[in-house]
């Protein structure tokens, strides 16, 4: 079967020149084409068989070898499925993992062996853990669920508070009741494949610790000791710092950072300590998902095998200049 990888169609530039796909990295623009060669490349999106195509262009007074010429170009611009690689059409439209044939879409076409659904398997059988689920951490749980994320493990002893509730984290209803167990709640019923408990002592793949004015190396300090990937997510007064993602032994960790701050403000521990022992804050209702869907795109870029944007440094974004701003880190010499 001849078929445009999914989600990209043909368009008409002009006579003798048709485009596929909008984008210059996942599209091609063909020119020197007769009317009759446009209008077979406008089979293409609904998919054909070689012989079909063949067949219409024969009848079209297109000659195969002008076909094959034609089909050879598009494969070497990577704008065709490759054979055996499912498309949007892997699920049913009443399947749980339908919503994600989108996402499959996407990378379909980013992808050079064509295969979306392959990303999505990845994430199925990743463990994430989400350590402070107030409204940004519940926001991130939500994305990752959303996006594919098999199973996403909640800690957070406190209760749903009044600044919690936001669309996409959590309910009025649900004000009183454990974050845990109003959150997991929440993911399934937004995601029904996702796996909200796993057996005992299972390492996830990554975890996001998400803390309100300053990240506690103390926090970290067990997700270092056990070798867990962690990605820090800070909550400040006026913007959120996501970032960076540790990875142990490589590259800086949140005790590099807080040694960083402390050359430069040798009065910091004082403040730190004070500033962790406040009461939180909720956080401003258009920055919690700004900064959740930045932490979310950094997390699937691990468990995806690409190389975050976070390794040794992080991104700071505020209500009132959504554009992340990127610091760099370094590892502390103490």
């Amino acid at each position: 079967m001849v078929v445009l990888r999914d989600g990209l169609s043909v368009l008409w530039r002009e006579r003798g020149v048709a485009q596929i796909g909008v984008d210059p990295r996942c599209g091609v623009v063909l020119p020197g084409l007769t009317d009759d060669e446009q209008r077979l490349l406008d089979l293409l999106p609904a998919g054909s068989s070689l012989a079909e195509l063949e067949r219409a262009g024969r009848d079209s007074g297109v000659e195969a070898g002008r076909v094959h010429h034609l089909l050879a170009a598009l494969d070497r611009a990577g704008v065709l499925r490759p054979e055996d690689v499912p498309g949007t059409d892997r699920y049913g439209p009443r399947h749980p993992a339908a919503p994600l044939a989108v996402d499959a879409a996407y990378w379909a076409r980013l992808r050079a062996d064509g295969d979306g659904w392959s990303v999505l398997d990845r994430r199925q059988a990743c463990t994430v853990g989400v350590l402070g689920t107030g409204r940004v951490g519940m926001l991130i749980a939500s994305g990752l669920a959303a996006s594919g994320a098999g199973t996403v493990l909640l800690s957070d002893p406190c209760p749903v508070r009044p600044h919690d509730v936001a669309p996409g984290a959590y309910r009025v209803a649900d004000i009183g009741r454990p974050r845990e167990e109003a959150g997991a709640e929440a993911l399934r019923a937004l995601a029904p494949l996702v796996r909200t408990s796993a057996p005992a002592r299972t390492r996830p793949d990554v975890c996001v610790l998400v803390e309100h004015g300053v990240a506690s190396p103390v926090r970290a300090r067990p997700l270092v000791r056990e070798d867990l990937v962690h990605l820090s997510v800070v909550a400040g007064d006026v913007d959120v710092t996501i970032g960076p993602l540790v990875v142990p032994g490589d590259g800086p960790c949140l005790r590099c950072l807080d040694l960083h701050r402390c050359d430069a403000d040798d009065r910091w521990p004082a403040v730190a300590t004070q500033v962790a022992a406040r009461p939180v804050d909720g956080t401003e209702t258009s920055l919690a998902p700004l900064a959740a869907a930045l932490a979310v795109g950094l997390v699937l870029a691990w468990i995806d095998g690409r190389e975050p944007e976070t390794r040794g440094a992080s991104l700071e974004v505020a209500a009132f200049s959504p554009v992340p701003r990127r610091r760099a880190w370094s590892t502390h010499p103490d």
